[in-house]
Formats: C-alpha cells, structure tokens, sequence
C-alpha cells in the first residue's frame, strides 16, 4: 500500500461501550457492546495538546470530540435495532448517556496514542 499525504485524513476506531445489566438477576454485571467511529485527524501538536488534557478530566475535551467526531457505523442502533444515521444532533444525543461518552473518550483518546491514526498513515 502506498502512503497518501493527505490534509484532511479519517480514520475508524473501534469503541466499546460497557452498560449495566439491565436484568436483575444479573445486577453488577456489564454487557458490552461495540461499534466503529470514524475520526478526523488532527495537527500532531493539537492532539498531544487534547491527549494531555484527557489524563485529567476528560469531560474538558466534550467540544474537541465533538469537532473530531465524523460518522459511526451501523453497529448503532435505536430501540427496534435499526441502524441510526449519524448526525451532529444523534452525537449529542448519544453523549447524554455516561456509558457511551466514556466509551467515545476512552476510545479517541487511544486512537490519539496510535502513531498510525494520529500521524495520519
């Protein structure tokens, strides 16, 4: 494969959202789930700038994430187990919810570790 120097890469990074059980007889057990987002790079010192920052707290990155945030695959679904179109609103929406969020930082913040994602290869 050659290399592409490009000014505007994407790339997918799995993420994988750990919830409570919901059935009580299983009560402090997880179910995980797993699905792919798609991200933007970023200029190298702008994101070791965001990685730096995420070691805290990383709810100070919710508007980074946001902007790097491009698409998901059909491994997100709503309740009847349709796939959900991603959206600025549908993001916002599933960043509500603890679990997801987490995962979605969790997950950034590794691809932003990954010389491949972040150098853009």
């Amino acid at each position: 494969m050659k290399f592409t120097l490009t000014s505007n890469h994407r790339y997918w990074w799995p993420v994988k959202v750990a919830i409570p059980h919901p059935d009580k007889d299983k009560a402090g057990e997880q179910i995980e789930m797993e699905f792919r987002m798609q991200f933007e790079t970023l200029p190298r010192d702008e994101a070791d700038r965001i990685a730096e920052r995420m070691k805290g707290d990383p709810t100070q990155v919710h508007a980074d994430l946001k902007r790097v945030a491009c698409d998901w695959d059909e491994n997100v679904v709503d309740d009847d187990g349709k796939p959900v179109p991603f959206s600025a609103e549908a993001l916002d929406q599933a960043l509500q919810i603890s679990w997801f969020r987490l995962a979605l930082y969790r997950a950034w913040g590794a691809s932003l570790v990954d010389d491949a994602a972040r150098l853009g290869n």
